[in-house]
């Protein structure tokens, strides 16, 4: 309803003839009847006048339809920040696992058992990557593990790779040469192929670690 129409409207429901309003608000008659045809529009002053006349707000008076409502307040956005997880993870545990072998087997070799001291060591040696590096702990692992059969075991690692080439033709040698059937023979031959194996798996992780190491790390 527009301006003109609420004046109209307002004025025959109370009663009032065009002249009993003219006179109220102190102007002609011809002025209301240009309000209420809308060939004019009445003043501030005159508006306020005729709110407190015919008992409504200005705002009810001069708005056309309904009041817009004021805007929703947006949602709240919730942000939830994982923390990071307390505790050990998997290769840590590995890793305490093996400390407290190797400490374990070493306590019992100073007490009486010297054979247990050298193991013990090697695992007190070997769990260190896995409890404490963040970064490729089984391939630092490993090079130990090769490393040390190397000072400690020690067959066969005048071929390459570290006892593999070696171990096989002893292999060949002790399956067709009678004389060379020993039980010490047998056992180096183990740790030369065993070596040999570790230490190509070792270079091919190594390899594919180098490769992706300008690669972005992927979350999660």
């Amino acid at each position: 309803m527009t301006l003109a129409e609420k004046i109209l409207s307002l004025r025959t429901e109370r009663g009032m003839s065009q002249d009993d309003l003219a006179e109220k608000l102190e102007v002609s008659r011809q002025s209301v009847s240009k309000w209420e045809t809308a060939q004019s529009t009445p003043d501030l002053d005159k508006i306020i006048k005729l709110a407190d006349l015919f008992g409504v707000s200005v705002d009810q008076l001069v708005r056309d339809g309904e009041r817009p409502r004021p805007p929703e307040p947006p949602e709240a956005k919730v942000i939830y920040v994982e923390r990071e997880k307390q505790g050990l993870t998997p290769i840590q545990t590995l890793g305490v696992v093996v400390e407290v072998t190797g400490v374990g087997l070493s306590l019992v070799g100073l007490m009486g058992a010297p054979v247990l001291i050298l193991p013990g060591a090697a695992l007190v040696v070997l769990g260190l990557p896995l409890l404490l590096a963040k970064k490729h702990p089984y391939l630092i692992t490993g090079w130990l593990a090769a490393a040390l059969s190397l000072l400690v075991l020690n067959p066969y690692t005048s071929m390459s790779p570290w006892g593999l080439l070696g171990g096989l033709q002893r292999l060949y040698l002790f399956v067709t040469t009678p004389e060379l059937q020993y039980r010490s023979t047998l056992f180096a031959i183990f740790v030369g192929i065993s070596r040999g194996l570790l230490v190509l798996v070792l270079l091919f992780f190594t390899w594919r670690a180098w490769k992706k190491r300008g690669l972005p790390e992927k979350d999660g």
